[in-house]
């Protein structure tokens, strides 16, 4: 039963992630000297909205799999990213820790120059999105949890 709501979690979690991956995928940089069309920042705001979509349902993802794995929930998401480091889910913990401030920084900032910053490291951060989700699926397969 439990395994269950995992796997829609990681299901979910995935829809998010390929979202974001066909925005990565399609990523042109930001210039900050050019006047952009209501049109043309659409992309730019579609992207964003995928990266925080993205780091928002990988947090909760974490948070369930805690759970899952550990009958409990940590006080803190310091806590809890020591938790996913332990069993091999993440690497670095500063690097989560870094992204969620990064989404939170991203809907309060509209200076040109920040904007392209703020857009590359989007991209740049977004590689180890989509290398955790290997990494999870691995976990969850060795886990006795069917991916199909």
């Amino acid at each position: 039963m439990h395994s269950d709501l995992i796997l829609n979690e990681f299901k979910n979690l995935c829809k998010g992630v390929t979202l974001l991956r066909a925005s990565a995928d399609r990523f042109s940089p930001y210039d900050p000297e050019k006047p952009y069309t209501p049109d043309e920042l659409e992309y730019y705001d579609s992207l964003s909205f995928r990266f925080e979509k993205s780091v928002e349902l990988m947090l909760s993802f974490f948070k369930g799999l805690e759970i899952y794995t550990n009958s409990r929930s940590s006080d803190t998401l310091r806590d809890r990213l020591l938790w996913m480091q332990k069993i091999e889910i993440i690497n670095n913990i500063e690097f989560w820790m870094e992204v969620r401030l990064l989404r939170n920084k991203i809907s309060h900032v509209y200076l040109p120059e920040q904007m392209k910053d703020i857009y590359d490291e989007m991209i740049n951060k977004s590689q180890a999105i989509f290398d955790t989700i290997g990494r999870i699926e691995k976990y969850l397969e060795n886990a006795g949890i069917n991916l199909a």
